[in-house]
C-alpha cells in the first residue's frame, strides 16, 4: 500500500492517530482497511494483467496463435484458445480457475468431422503433440517469472479429444487455411 494512493485527509488523519494526536476511531479503521482492500486489489489486477501479457507473449514466441488475453482470465476464470499454424481443426483450450489456482490444458477440435477410426488416430496425434510441446511452453513461462506445478498428466489417448462448436473457438488464420488439406479438383468430361 502506497500512502500515495491513499486521500490525503485519510493519510493524515492516520499520522495523528499514530502520533497519538487524535484517536483512531472506527470511522478511521474502516476507511483505512477500505483503502488497503482497494490497493491490493489494484495490485492484483496489475499482476493479473501481467501474467496474462507474459502468457500471451511466451505463447506468441513459441509460434502459437492466439488473441489478446485479457486479464480477466485470471481474475474472473476463464478460457482462451491457441493453436499453431498447420494445426487443422485442433486447438489447445487453457481454462483458469482463479479461486483454486488452477490452469487446465486440453486438446479440442471444431465439430463438424465423422468419428471414425482415422479422426481418432489424428486425435491421438495431435495430443502427442502437445504433450511434447508443453515442456517448452512450462520452461519458457517459467524462465519469465510464471511457475507452472502440474499436478496431474494424462497421456495422449487417455481421453477422447472434447468435440466443440466452431463458433467457441477462434477464426483461423488465412494462413493456417491454406495449409488445410483440400480435395483434388475432380476432372471433368468433355464431349
Amino acid at each position: 500500500f502506497a500512502l500515495d494512493d491513499a486521500p490525503v485527509a485519510l493519510v493524515r488523519a492516520l499520522e495523528l492517530a499514530a502520533a497519538g494526536v487524535q484517536p483512531l476511531d472506527p470511522e478511521l479503521r474502516n476507511a483505512a482497511r477500505d483503502a488497503l482492500a482497494l490497493a491490493a486489489a489494484g495490485q492484483a489486477a496489475a499482476q493479473d494483467a501481467a501474467a496474462a501479457l507474459v502468457l500471451q507473449e511466451s505463447l506468441r514466441d513459441l509460434g502459437y496463435e492466439v488473441d489478446d488475453i485479457e486479464a480477466t482470465l485470471f481474475a474472473a476464470g476463464g478460457a482462451i484458445h491457441f493453436r499453431r499454424e498447420g494445426w487443422d481443426r485442433y486447438f489447445v483450450r487453457m481454462r483458469v480457475d482463479a479461486a483454486e489456482s488452477t490452469i487446465n490444458f486440453n486438446v479440442v477440435r471444431a465439430r463438424g468431422d465423422e468419428e471414425t477410426a482415422e479422426r481418432r488416430r489424428q486425435d491421438v496425434l495431435a495430443e502427442d503433440r502437445w504433450c511434447a510441446e508443453f515442456p517448452q511452453l512450462a520452461r519458457t513461462l517459467a524462465a519469465r517469472g510464471l511457475s507452472l506445478d502440474v499436478t496431474r498428466r494424462l497421456e495422449a489417448g487417455a481421453l477422447p479429444v472434447q468435440v466443440v462448436d466452431a463458433w467457441t473457438l477462434p477464426a483461423v488464420t488465412a494462413a493456417a487455411e491454406a495449409v488445410r488439406p483440400r480435395p483434388a479438383p475432380r476432372a471433368r468430361e468433355h464431349p
